[in-house]
């Protein structure tokens, strides 16, 4: 049974004054100005802090009503508000003042025409509860299977303990939720209902008595968001400072909104890094990774009203990925295919290097070989042509359990076309070479047998070339640039500078694809010798000849009359470390292996 209380701090009176919601227009004008109260008209008891709808008719009201409140039968009164009307009433929320009385009145009043006004017919009662319960009201986010926030004030400061009963069917029926709580506290955390429900209302008494006791306004209890992260899904590996896609799907949704946090230690600190947007059931986020070595990684997000409704995700790592740039790609000229050269980063991370080409689309590549983290990091590209055609290369690089991160940056080579102008003159035109940063080309000229020479320097700036002094009979050019940087394989004495293009004479250089000379070459790598045995489909003489990767011929013989298991030599003491090329060529097959001399 409620009971009348005046003990309300005096602070509480303006704390829930006035509060109105919204106005339903109805009606239409007509010609006389008149207002009626129709309720609260005499009667009624109404409880201060909870929310009373108030109702009016008239005729050719002005737009806006004023609404006063009166606690002493009208000697004295308190502005509430004002609000808007239709021409032939409305209504509106108000929230209750905080009077004990039995002789309140309330009045309106046209506020453009003030004396046309009406206040109740006879006096109503204002109870002020033992408990007044702030939270939760109707406008709460309280969710089922979840604590939700309880706060409630005193109004008679004597009690001690509190019991909480929760109803779900509009006060019919209630069920205890908790017993015995600190009164005192003025707050607790209480899961109200394990199901949903939308007429809500909690009751807290005095647990000593009964009779006093508060109930809340009319609340909802909604189904608890449930959140999935899809992304990360745990033992991804990230680069630091790069875009990563945090993704999630959502059940339940209460609303869009949500925040996502992120831990480099499993989980010991959390920093707040974004707020999400759900699109329906799913949602993502875009994240710039931070400058983190870690193997403990993870992203938590947590709805923003529902705060036990979250996810974490499993262990990721970021961590600063190996750069692996092609560091030059230049042509061998003995067997006029592409070589592709980079530099090994220090890194735990790579298992293999994947040496990427571009194919006949624009920027979409495809893997022509895979290296080991432990092999020479140099690759001859057997499937190229550079007299034909420049071409594009990138080294990226797979993990031990086969995850492909990124390649870096494409280099391009360098394809030479030459014409024949007047006077015999000839016309030099070439695709600049990108990937490095140089100054200028070297123009490298060869007549009859005789070896290459340089004849000219062009500025990088430009791509073509006149000779003018270019002599009879067979001819042929490359162009040339020089890495300052060099490139350094990790073999002893085996820093690479020279880029060259193809080349070009009036005679096209030929990539034959004759029948194979079997042969087998030990040990690998070589030392200070190498062995050659040949298989079964050798004849005649055999011409053996090394090169480096640039094409220049460190060693070349023949051998007569050779069979089947014979077992030939090379002294490689001498030589450099690094990587050679051994070309074996008979009068119908040739074949070329790659082998690396270390010491």
């Amino acid at each position: 049974m409620k009971q009348n209380y005046n003990t309300i701090a005096q602070h509480l009176k303006s704390l829930i004054f006035g509060m109105f919601i919204f106005s339903v227009m109805i009606g239409s004008p007509v010609a006389a100005q008149t207002i009626t109260l129709q309720t609260p008209n005499g009667g009624e008891v109404w409880d201060a802090g909870t929310v009373e709808v108030i109702s009016w008719s008239g005729q050719n009201l002005s737009g806006i009503i004023r609404i006063e409140f009166s606690p002493d039968g009208g000697s004295s009164w308190l502005y509430c508000g004002e609000v808007p009307t239709a021409p032939a009433g409305g209504n509106a929320s108000l929230g209750v003042p905080y009077f004990l009385t039995g002789n309140a009145l309330l009045r309106v009043y046209d506020v453009s025409q003030p004396e046309v006004t009406d206040l109740s017919d006879a006096p109503f009662t204002v109870l002020i509860p033992a408990i007044f319960i702030w939270e939760p009201s109707g406008n709460s986010a309280v969710f089922a299977n979840s604590p939700a926030q309880v706060y409630w004030i005193l109004n008679v400061p004597d009690i001690t303990l509190i019991n909480a009963e929760i109803s779900t069917d509009n006060g019919q029926t209630f069920t205890p939720v908790a017993q015995n709580l600190n009164a005192q506290m003025s707050y607790t955390y209480l899961e109200l209902s394990d199901v949903p429900a939308d007429s809500c209302i909690l009751k807290l008494y005095n647990a000593e008595d009964p009779s006093e006791y508060g109930l809340s306004n009319l609340f909802a209890i909604s189904p608890l968001p449930v959140y999935t992260l899809t992304s990360p899904a745990g033992g991804e590996i990230v680069n630091t400072y790069s875009p990563f896609t945090i993704a999630w799907t959502v059940e339940n949704p209460y609303s869009p909104a949500n925040y996502l946090e992120f831990s480099a230690d499993n989980g010991v600190t959390w920093e707040v890094i974004a707020n999400g947007s759900s699109q329906g059931n799913s949602g993502s986020v875009e994240w710039i990774t931070p400058n983190v070595d870690s193997e403990e990684c993870l992203i938590r997000i947590t709805d923003s009203y529902a705060y036990t409704s979250n996810d974490t995700s499993a262990a990721f790592t970021i961590l600063a990925y190996p750069e692996t740039p092609v560091c030059m790609v230049t042509v061998d000229s003995l067997t006029n295919q592409n070589v592709i050269i980079w530099e090994k980063p220090v890194s735990d991370l790579i298992a293999d290097f994947l040496v990427y080409k571009e194919t006949d689309e624009a920027n979409v590549y495809e893997v022509i070989d895979t290296v080991s983290y432990e092999e020479t990091p140099i690759v001859s590209d057997f499937g190229s042509n550079p007299a034909m055609r420049p071409y594009r290369y990138k080294i990226g690089f797979r993990d031990s359990e086969n995850r492909v991160f990124p390649a870096g940056d494409y280099h391009q080579t360098i394809h030479l076309t030459i014409n024949q102008g007047v006077n015999g003159n000839w016309n030099l035109i070439w695709t600049p070479y990108t990937g490095i940063d140089y100054t200028s080309y070297k123009i490298m000229r060869s007549s009859g047998n005789g070896d290459f020479e340089q004849i000219a320097s062009v500025s990088a700036s430009f791509s073509s070339y006149t000779d003018f002094d270019a002599p009879a009979g067979d001819i042929a050019y490359m162009v040339k640039i020089v890495n300052p940087e060099g490139c350094n394989t990790g073999l002893r004495n085996a820093v690479y500078t020279d880029i060259y293009s193809n080349q070009a004479s009036a005679s096209p250089v030929q990539v034959n694809d004759p029948g194979k000379t079997a042969f087998n070459i030990y040990p690998v790598p070589a030392n200070d010798r190498i062995s050659i045995q040949f298989g079964d489909n050798v004849k005649g003489t055999i011409r053996l000849t090394l090169t480096d990767v640039t094409g220049r011929v460190i060693y070349s013989t023949e051998y007569s009359d050779v069979r089947q298991g014979q077992v030939y030599s090379v002294n490689t003491s001498e030589f450099n470390e690094g990587i050679y090329l051994l070309n074996v060529i008979s009068a119908d097959s040739r074949n070329t292996r790659k082998i690396v001399v270390r010491h």
